[in-house]
């Protein structure tokens, strides 16, 4: 998989450990973001990107673990890949829907063993907000996270600043 365009600074992890961080300090700090991906450089350089745009990121290396922090923390938004072990991202994306309707979620994936465009349909029937593909193009992750994150009459501003 490409993931060079998301690798920037990557920020030393224990993988056994959730983690936060938060590069900078801007207004998005108090948007809490948690990212459930098994593979770890592509959880780490999306927690980079996501860092050094203000946002607090919380990382889980499969689903349980995932819902585990969501019982601990208050998240924002749940970035989750569909293909995991342990407990995959559709079955993520229906147990975060039985419990928080309102919680946003984007469903990322590269295929797996389904097709790819099959994969993502079910993650938006099960509840996800929004799909995006592997390799991820950096801003059109960032720019999905500003629009479920923030108001809409500060998106259009937002978009352009995270270029």
């Amino acid at each position: 998989m490409c993931i060079g365009m998301l690798i920037g600074i990557v920020i030393g992890m224990n993988d056994n450990q959730p983690t936060q961080s938060s590069e900078l300090s801007s207004d998005r700090s108090d948007i809490v973001i948690l990212i459930i991906e098994d593979d770890a450089s592509i959880r780490k350089a999306i927690n980079s990107l996501l860092s050094r745009q203000g946002y607090t990121v919380i990382e889980a290396g499969h689903g349980r673990e995932g819902l585990g922090i969501l019982e601990d923390f208050g998240v924002d938004l749940v970035i989750t890949d569909i293909f995991m072990p342990n407990m995959d991202g559709l079955e993520v994306i229906r147990s975060i829907r039985k419990e928080n309707k309102d919680l946003k979620l984007i469903a990322i994936s590269g295929g797996g063993q389904m097709h790819l465009t099959e994969c993502l349909r079910w993650a938006k029937a099960f509840g996800a907000d929004k799909t995006l593909t592997k390799p991820i193009k950096h801003t059109e992750l960032l720019a999905n996270v500003v629009e479920l994150t923030e108001p809409s009459d500060v998106n259009n501003n937002r978009v352009e600043e995270v270029t």
